[in-house]
């Protein structure tokens, strides 16, 4: 099941996952960010994808200029690895079975345009890359994958 909570709906989230163990959770919101490693800790039936961008330019990537879009995350590319690695890395390690990259962007005005979705892979796959090699290949299609079947 793939679930999207709000902001507050860790609880409930969580209530789900234990009303449910047989059932695969995928997760994705940065409002859970903060609560998936403790909900990973107590349930093994959540999985995360997480986003290829990051807060600070979000507003940008929803609302702003193409271009300007471009050049704030070309201009803070290293500055948005180091903050993804301080979000997930630890966490990834922990559990490197349930982490996988994901592609919600949202329903926003840069979401279907194809020079910025491939912007965005090369954005993911950068990030992945600076992953312990150990989980890369998990992160990138492994985990999906094994989902699958």
């Amino acid at each position: 099941m793939y679930f999207h909570p709000g902001v507050g709906h860790h609880e409930n989230f969580d209530r789900a996952l234990k009303m449910f163990p047989d059932t695969n959770f995928v997760v994705h919101a940065d409002f859970v960010r903060s609560y998936i490693g403790d909900l990973m800790a107590d349930n093994s039936n959540v999985y995360y994808t997480f986003n290829d961008i990051f807060d600070e330019v979000t507003p940008m990537f929803r609302f702003g200029d193409k271009q300007d879009f471009i050049d704030a995350m070309e201009r803070d590319w290293e500055e948005l690895m180091a903050q993804g690695l301080v979000h997930y890395e630890d966490l990834i390690n922990e559990y490197p079975d349930r982490f996988m990259w994901g592609t919600d962007r949202a329903d926003i005005v840069w979401d279907y345009d194809a020079d910025i979705g491939q912007f965005l892979v090369k954005f993911g796959r950068n990030f992945i890359g600076r992953l312990d090699p150990a989980v890369q290949e998990k992160v990138g299609h492994l985990n999906a994958e094994s989902l699958l079947q």
